[in-house]
C-alpha cells in the first residue's frame, strides 16, 4: 500500500510539475475568439425568439455550473437560421461551448472555455487518487484555501492559463468543497484599462463578459476593497 502511495504521488507531482495544468502545447497565449461567430449566433438566437414568441434556442441544464446553465441547442438553429455549427463550437470539436446568460432580460451569447472545465476536472480525479478528501493548507481569505503542495509533492499551486490574457491563474478550494480560478488579477486589469470605479459589495465579475466574450467558469463572486482592487467576496463584504 504504502509504494502504491509514493507511486501515484509521483505520478501526481510529474503532472503538476511547475503548478500548472496545461500541456506544452498549450503555453502560448491564448487568442480571443473571432467575434463574426458569435455575432452570428446571436443574430440567430435573436431571429430564433422572434419567431418563437420569446423562446430561446437552449438545453436548460440543471445542476450546471453558474454561466453553464443555459447552452446553446443548435440542433434549433442550423440550418433554418444559422448555415452550420461555429468551428470553435463544443459541438464541432472546439474547445468553446455557447451559453446565454441574462436569458430573461437581455439575452446575450457568450462563450465558456471547457478546457478551464475539462482541467478542474482533471485536477479533481488526480487528487481523488490520493484518497477522498482533499488536503487543505492554511485559508488565504474566508472560505478559500490552497491545496497541501507537501502532501501533494507539488513546487506550487496548480494554475489553468487564463481565456483572458494567457496568465496563469490560481486554483484554490472553498468550503462547499468545490474547486475555484481565481480571476481577481483579469478583472483588475480590465478596472484599471477602462477606468472602471465600483463599490464594495457590487459583483465585479461582469466586466469579464462585458469586455471579452468569456464568461468566467469556476469562479467565486468577487468584488472590490475600498481601494477598488478585486478581493474575494464575503458575506461582510456583501453587507450581509
Amino acid at each position: 500500500m504504502h509504494r502504491w502511495r509514493m507511486l501515484v504521488m509521483i505520478i501526481i507531482s510529474t503532472i503538476f510539475m511547475a503548478g500548472c495544468l496545461y500541456p506544452e502545447s498549450e503555453k502560448a497565449e491564448r487568442q480571443m475568439p473571432d467575434e463574426t461567430q458569435i455575432q452570428m449566433v446571436q443574430n440567430a438566437v435573436d431571429l430564433f425568439s422572434q419567431d418563437s414568441g420569446g423562446l430561446l434556442p437552449i438545453k436548460t441544464k440543471e445542476g450546471q455550473r453558474e454561466y453553464l446553465e443555459y447552452q446553446i441547442d443548435f440542433e434549433k438553429l442550423v440550418p433554418d437560421y444559422l448555415e452550420k455549427r461555429p468551428e470553435n463550437s463544443y459541438e464541432m470539436g472546439g474547445h468553446y461551448q455557447y451559453v446565454v446568460i441574462d436569458a430573461e432580460d437581455d439575452p446575450k451569447v457568450k462563450l465558456a472555455d471547457l478546457r478551464i472545465t475539462e482541467e478542474v476536472r482533471s485536477l479533481r480525479l488526480r487528487l481523488n487518487a490520493m484518497g477522498e478528501h482533499v488536503e487543505l493548507d492554511e485559508q488565504i481569505d474566508p472560505n478559500v484555501y490552497p491545496l497541501d503542495l507537501k502532501f501533494y509533492n507539488l513546487e506550487s499551486n496548480p494554475t489553468v492559463k487564463s481565456p483572458y490574457t494567457g496568465a496563469a491563474l490560481n486554483v484554490y478550494y472553498n468550503g462547499g468543497e468545490e474547486f475555484i480560478v481565481d480571476y481577481r488579477e483579469d478583472i483588475g486589469k480590465i478596472i484599471k484599462e477602462n477606468d472602471l470605479s465600483f463599490e464594495t459589495g457590487d459583483d465585479v465579475r461582469s466586466v469579464l463578459y462585458e469586455y471579452t466574450p468569456i464568461v468566467p467558469v469556476y469562479s467565486p463572486e468577487i468584488t472590490v476593497d475600498e481601494n477598488n482592487n478585486p478581493i474575494f467576496m464575503t458575506n461582510r463584504s456583501k453587507g450581509d
